[in-house]
């Protein structure tokens, strides 16, 4: 029997591609090699399984926050986040397939990886010395920088992806 988290794991992977759309119980349970029964084993409804694949969204974008805030320069700490954040396909194509989603469910989801990441960034600008004024203002000018620029398709090789983070560490951290 598969996993709870498997299917949510193979949700978010349908999600990435295309979008809440693309994804079905049939679809996904072929893709796992087992039966639609395995899916109503551990779930009511395919919204039940949108939650779950939420939930292990945002987990791991907790456990990503979290070993960041590990490193004990606030500094060292964006340019960290940066490049990690640079580096997440996944969370890059969820964010881009389902920013426009009318799933309350997902949109609460989105919302609130978007605040932690928001509050990330204004604590390590606080620690910096910037007012809190000035680094919440700051910490959303980079979010949406970075949201924005998951919509380009210039960065695709790693040389661009560590340009960008250089250059926008440069620009963006005191």
């Amino acid at each position: 029997m598969v996993e709870k988290s498997t299917w949510a794991d193979a949700a978010l992977e349908a999600f990435a591609e295309g979008g809440i759309g693309a994804a079905s119980i049939p679809a996904l349970a072929r893709s796992l090699g087992v039966t639609k029964g395995s899916f109503y084993w551990h779930f009511r409804s395919f919204d039940d399984l949108v939650q779950a694949a939420m939930q292990r969204w945002e987990e791991r974008d907790r456990a990503a926050l979290e070993e960041l805030r590990a490193i004990a320069a606030p500094r060292r700490r964006l340019v960290a986040l940066f490049s990690e954040a640079m580096r997440a396909p996944q969370a890059h194509a969820l964010l881009v397939a389902l920013g426009g989603s009318s799933s309350p469910i997902v949109s609460a989801a989105i919302r609130r990886i978007s605040e932690r990441r928001i509050r990330f960034l204004r604590d390590a600008y606080v620690e910096l010395g910037l007012p809190a004024k000035d680094a919440q203002q700051r910490a959303l000018l980079v979010y949406a920088a970075y949201v924005g620029m998951l919509h380009l398709p210039s960065l695709r090789t790693s040389k661009q992806i560590d340009a960008f983070v250089a250059h926008a560490v440069a620009a963006l951290v005191p």
